[in-house]
């Protein structure tokens, strides 16, 4: 029988450690679940806190072109929007950051949100129908005669 020599069962054992460490390894970048980002804010909250922020944001950008010095307000209107719904920012943001570790939750997230604000376009449509809207005619203005 041969021997092997010394640093070839070296190499085999550094190579069994490696491929060890790799695989036990796997478990640790795994998606947390839904139940634990759950525990730092649920679903149906994260959906609401994102709608308002994608509508904020829309409101940032618009106004933005009347208001010069929008932007530079806009951490008021985010402390707003999280007091609205009894968030903190830091909550906020760890369970964002949980939620994008999982992408099929965050894919279901959008959907949801996708669904919100179409229902709410729909709402806006039905109360103010664009058609009356062009039909409606000026409103003339009474200037004072001479």
């Amino acid at each position: 029988m041969t021997r092997i020599p010394g640093y070839f069962r070296f190499l085999a054992f550094c190579g069994l450690a490696a491929s060890m460490l790799l695989f036990s390894s796997c478990n640790f970048f795994r998606a947390p679940g839904r139940d634990d980002c759950d525990k730092l804010l649920s679903r149906e909250t994260m959906v609401d806190v994102l709608s308002d922020m994608y509508l904020l944001e829309a409101f940032l950008v618009e106004y933005q072109h009347v208001q010069r010095g929008v932007r530079d307000s806009s951490e008021y209107y985010y402390a707003g929007l999280f007091d609205r719904h009894g968030v903190e920012p830091e909550q906020f943001e760890a369970a964002l950051e949980c939620y994008l570790l999982d992408r099929r939750e965050m894919d279901l997230i959008h959907e949801m949100m996708l669904n919100r604000l179409s229902v709410m376009e729909t709402e806006e449509e039905q109360l103010l129908p664009m058609d009356e809207m062009r039909e409606a005619p000026l409103p003339e203005e009474t200037l004072p005669r001479e």
